[in-house]
């Protein structure tokens, strides 16, 4: 197949890079759907197409990259598995942009974890490990705007607290531990613990769930604690406020004592 036209996909230039780059050694040579969804992907990624965007005609396309129907719909499907586009069978709009979700991740990332046994401790050391960094941030370059949030996300759970269960307290409390690493300002470890989020929140609560409840002055006392933290922030103290809050998260961890796996919590 040559190139005829910009844009089409050479396969034979493929494999002789692959060959140059391999210094003779056995090299897979893409699929040309691979490297049409290569393409494809790349524009998705670096924002050239927005979410909901349609994509071009499958006609359009085909000529643009000098394939077949078979090659272009294969291209199609490699990106649905990936979740980067929607194709609506039977319909003239196509194939729609879906831009990458941590959601997308998130679920996958679960299964893995379960898959390999991972003990439920060592989920919530990731946790402490990560909000640390966070707390350290916040109180070195915290703005007045973060403070702000802070606050009213406590003041908030506090206006809640009186008459809830256990399960019901620390499921609002769930979020302020997101917010703390978002308002960190570390946008990959925000990826990551937004990616653990969801498995964390199924892990608590199911463990809380075990235990006895919680009393009102209990409930007093963890506010209390979240409040503190939050004037060390603001005092500028990042050792004071990472020394505090590690204190917390331990004890935290203590309270809801588990050794097993994120299988044996999941299994039922």
């Amino acid at each position: 197949m040559g190139r005829s036209r910009r844009g089409q996909i050479d396969v034979n230039e493929q494999a002789k890079t692959a060959n140059a780059l391999g210094n003779g050694e056995a090299l897979r040579i893409p699929k040309t759907a691979e490297l049409v969804a290569d393409r494809i992907r790349a524009r998705i990624i670096t924002g050239e197409l927005a979410e909901g965007d349609s994509l071009p005609p499958e006609g359009q396309l085909m000529e643009q990259f000098g394939i077949s129907r078979p090659t272009l719909r294969e291209a199609f499907r490699i990106l649905e598995t990936e979740r980067l586009i929607a194709v609506s069978r039977g319909s003239r709009t196509g194939a729609r942009v879906s831009l990458p979700h941590v959601s997308s991740v998130s679920r996958y990332a679960s299964f893995v974890l379960q898959a390999n046994a991972v003990e439920v401790p060592d989920l919530f050391e990731a946790r402490l490990a990560i909000e640390l960094f966070a707390v350290r941030r916040l109180a070195k370059k915290g703005s007045k705007a973060k403070l702000k949030k802070l606050r009213a996300e406590i003041n908030r759970i506090e206006a809640l607290t009186e008459g809830t269960s256990t399960q019901e307290f620390f499921s609002e409390f769930l979020e302020m531990h997101r917010l703390l690493v978002e308002l960190g300002g570390n946008e990959t470890l925000h990826f990551v613990i937004q990616m653990l989020q969801g498995l964390m929140n199924q892990a608590v609560l199911k463990i809380v769930a075990l235990n006895e409840e919680t009393t009102e002055r209990e409930k007093k006392k963890v506010i209390k604690s979240y409040r503190n933290l939050i004037d060390l922030i603001e005092a500028g103290d990042p050792e004071a406020a990472a020394k505090h809050w590690r204190l917390h998260l331990i004890n935290a961890n203590k309270r809801w004592d588990y050794d097993g796996t994120l299988r044996d919590i999941f299994k039922d």
